[in-house]
């Protein structure tokens, strides 16, 4: 028989400093009875998400899930000893509702963690299992005991509280796969010192070794990266030999001084490896020399000047090795402790070349002066920042010069510290504008990477110095040969394509080895913390601590997952301070013409909104079943909501396959076209172009996130075009290197190729201000990092004239409220990059869900339009 014991659960205390009359008013003579008991009802099946308590502890504000598709929003206020209530429900409750009480009530009475229900002995639990045979576990798990509101603010974990779970989660995590992939292990003699392990782990890199350090054996440590990079002093290795082990006779050493390496967690702080080296003894008590070199806890004592480091720490351990041989105890040195000493040698050293690098000095004067334009002095100072740094972070602005800077970066350690191969990675795109200005800017013909693999193969071996330029996918396939080239300095350029750490892609890239290295962005953060942390860890892997640690540090939201606020942003901005470079156009905008923004609202036909009727009806459909939704559903749900933006568009769009055609017989649209496609966005594109295109010898670019609105919007303006003896082109990421060199080329220096249609491959890193004044952009796209991109291919150093922007966005449809959306989401950039605030704080409808954003977006459109 099981045995249970439960344990109490604790109650929280309602917060200090509200308000006593929120605290012990009688809300049945307040409210009424009726109304009372639904509140309490609605408080103790947890539908308060959030509850907000004023700075005066008189104003409470929360938000209560009930029958509606989104949570109401309540005011609860302490006016004159009295309460006095708000809500957006719709229901007639009187002068005060249920929710209003419920918000009280979660006030009063916050909730506890639930019963943990633990097993006497013949059914404890491992790791969260039961043992087989004993059933499933119904017990929920509890949740996190401490909560608190910050600054008078929102109901949420604590930073620690958030810390702790995230670490738990991570362990549980390790010891599962460690169950799971059951690696082989076999035992290494240790001649006397820790027992030592090769453990044959699935990555590259393996077989790993394991050492179990300690009088217990506790001390553990993996050569593999996720132990040097988790901060957890754990891996999936280290769980499978320490399960291993404790089945197996024991043989420790009795008599054991071990110097080691142990990564810490440094929550405030740029790690210091070196600081992460320490002495553990058995046998044996520290005292004399020990003592001096190593603090009480074991870590490595290092001296007032940084510089000396490396001497410090080498020291240190010919003292344990000589402390140990006095002692007789048996010495047991980590290689990871050489490895560490070694890389701070070689940043010192390295940090002495760069620094010749320095403006004013030989190498500075021999290379600058002589470029082919003259920096900014803005650009001066991002030079010397890329290149006395070696391994740097360049976020500036769409249209500041990046390009230049990184190359004349790269000119500049080519000269100091002997960087001859230079690789750039960008957007195929991309290839031949970096050629250009490579040339451009010292007059070198730089490699550009195509062909069969048998030619890239023999490009890499023949490469000595230089640079090679070749794009993302071609990393991934050539990764070996890359590695094998050795390059000395790799520049990524929008770099935001490695911003999901999950892809094969940023696995590859990641992969490269080089001493330099630099990134390139102007949107290094454009929804999520996780995507910049991405990209630091190509740069330095550690520099803004683990993954698992980044969101719990950061991010407040409540118990259902719900982001409130973003804080600590100081703290991030402090560990990315020594290589992360921004400046915003605003600060250089004396250099730049004015830009002139423009919105044409246009309706959609009786044609297009029965089919937007049945997409949103599907929509609404998912949304009304009130539960978490499979992965299948949510796979229909996008598909809806992509249908719905198409529609905005054009039915010809939606209804493609009637619709090509049309297109495919390569004359203008006739009336009959029109009627056929649907699209009063593009009839009054049409009308608009005419217009601008009367500005003599302006030029535009078009932008639309599909390739199908391009052709359409072309065959529509193609009756303009023939009449005006004018022509356009069409650029998408389907195109071959030599089409885009070809169409770039044609419209950079052909007068009557007046307009360039582009999908959002144009919108990446092209250079476009000697060529075009005027952006079109045909709809909204979600993420408002695109909409800036493509602006900035027009709007940037070197365009003269001033920039017409031109949005062409649906009235009363889903594409009217993706266009306040996209503002929600500039507010952690914007905190983070730009006003450098330490709290971003979200307002409830930035807090709500993506169901909840889903329905916002779709509003009563399925049984409120064209009918």
């Amino acid at each position: 028989m099981v045995r249970r014991r439960i344990q109490r659960p604790r109650r929280l205390a309602p917060p200090e400093g509200a308000d006593p009359a929120l605290l012990s008013t009688d809300l049945e003579r307040w409210a009424g009875e009726r109304v009372a008991r639904g509140g309490r009802e609605t408080a103790l099946l947890g539908r308060v998400q959030s509850l907000r308590l004023g700075a005066d502890g008189r104003h409470l504000e929360a938000r209560v899930r009930d029958a509606g598709p989104a949570p109401y929003r309540v005011e609860v206020e302490v006016v004159q000893g009295l309460l006095a209530s708000r809500c957006t429900c719709p229901f007639d409750w009187g002068p005060v509702c249920k929710h209003a009480v419920a918000a009280i009530e979660a006030l009063r009475f916050p909730r506890f963690a639930p019963p943990i229900v633990a097993a006497g002995k013949r059914g404890a639990r491992r790791g969260g299992r039961t043992a087989r045979g004993r059933g499933r576990i119904v017990t929920p798990a509890p949740l996190p005991e401490g909560t608190l509101l910050p600054g008078g603010g929102d109901w949420a974990p604590s930073r620690d509280d958030r810390i702790a779970e995230a670490r738990a989660e991570e362990i549980a995590a390790r010891k599962k796969r460690a169950r799971r992939e059951r690696a082989a292990i076999r035992r290494v003699s240790g001649k006397g010192g820790p027992p030592r392990f090769l453990v044959q782990g699935r990555e590259a890199g393996a077989p790993y070794t394991v050492v179990l350090r300690g009088a217990k054996a506790d001390l553990p440590s993996c050569t593999c990266l996720d132990f040097a990079k988790s901060e957890l002093t754990l891996c999936k290795h280290i769980e499978r030999v320490r399960g291993w082990f404790s089945r197996k006779r024991k043989r420790l050493p009795h008599r054991v001084a071990s110097v080691w390496w142990k990564p810490r967690e440094w929550p405030l702080g740029a790690p210091d490896p070196l600081r992460e080296v320490r002495i553990d003894l058995v046998g044996a008590e520290a005292g004399g020399e020990i003592a001096r070199a190593f603090d009480p806890d074991g870590w490595l004592r290092l001296g007032p000047d940084p510089g000396d480091g490396p001497e410090d720490a080498r020291a240190a351990v010919e003292t344990a090795r000589a402390f140990a041989s006095d002692r007789g105890l048996v010495f047991d040195l980590d290689p990871a402790v050489a490895k560490r000493i070694r890389d701070a040698e070689e940043a010192r050293a390295r940090a002495g070349r760069l620094a010749a690098a320095a403006r004013g000095g030989e190498a500075w004067e021999a290379v600058v002066p002589e470029l082919g334009m003259r920096l900014h002095a803005y650009q001066e100072d991002g030079v010397e920042f890329l290149a006395r740094r070696g391994r740097a972070f360049l976020a500036d602005d769409m249209g500041l010069g990046k390009t230049v800077q990184a190359v004349a970066a790269a000119l500049l350690l080519r000269r100091t510290a002997g960087a001859a191969r230079a690789l750039v990675v960008c957007p195929a795109s991309l290839k031949h504008q970096w050629k250009a200005e490579i040339a451009r800017t010292c007059g070198e013909s730089a490699l550009l990477l195509d062909g069969d693999r048998a030619e890239r193969v023999e490009t890499y071996r023949g490469w000595r110095e230089g640079f090679l330029v070749l794009n993302y996918e071609l990393v991934l396939r050539d990764l070996d040969a890359i590695r094998a080239a050795a390059p000395d300095l790799v520049i990524l350029d929008e770099a935001q394509r490695i911003k999901n750490w999950e892809t094969k892609t940023a696995k590859a890239v990641k992969r490269l080895e080089s001493e330099h290295a630099f990134i390139l962005t102007g949107t290094p953060l454009e929804n999520r913390l996780a995507e910049l942390h991405s990209l630091v860890e190509f740069l330095h892997p550690r520099a803004l601590g683990p993954r698992w640690r980044l969101l719990p540090l950061h991010v407040v939201a409540d118990p259902t997952g719900r982001v409130l606020a973003y804080e600590g942003l100081d703290l991030l901005r402090a560990r990315l301070a020594g290589f992360f470079v921004r400046r915003e156009r605003r600060e250089v905008l004396d250099q730049l013409p004015p830009r002139i923004d423009n919105t044409f609202w246009t309706e959609m036909t009786p044609a297009q909104w029965r089919p937007y009727r049945r997409e949103a009806a599907r929509v609404a459909a998912l949304l009304a079943k009130n539960r978490p939704l499979k992965a299948s559903e949510v796979r229909v749900l996008l598909q809806a909501l992509t249908g719905m933006r198409i529609l905005c568009n054009s039915l010809g769009q939606y209804a493609w396959d009637r619709t090509s055609r049309r297109l495919g017989e390569e004359r203008a649209a006739t009336k009959e076209d029109l009627k056929a496609i649907q699209s009063p966005k593009l009839e009054e594109f049409a009308r608009v172009l005419e217009d601008l295109l009367e500005q003599s010898g302006s030029k535009v670019v078009v932008f639309s996130q599909w390739e199908r609105m391009l052709r359409l919007a072309h065959f529509v303006a193609g009756d303009l075009l023939g009449r005006r003896g004018e022509r356009a082109e069409i650029f998408h990421g389907g195109l071959d290197s030599g089409s885009r060199e070809r169409i770039l080329g044609a419209f950079r220096s052909e007068q009557d190729l007046r307009v360039l249609f582009s999908t959002d491959a144009g919108g990446l890193g092209l250079n476009l201000q000697d060529a075009a004044s005027i952006v079109v952009h045909l709809e909204v796209p979600w993420n408002p990092a695109v909409l800036e991109q493509r602006i900035g291919r027009v709007h940037r150093l070197g365009q003269s004239r001033s920039v017409q922007v031109l949005h062409f966005v649906t009235r009363g449809a889903i594409e009217e409220r993706v266009r306040g959306v996209i503002e929600a989401k500039r507010a952690l950039f914007e905190g983070l990059l730009v006003d450098e605030a330490d709290r971003v704080d979200f307002d409830p409808d930035r807090q709500a869900s993506f169901l909840e954003k889903v329905r916002s977006l779709i509003g009563d459109e399925p049984a409120g339009r064209g009918r």
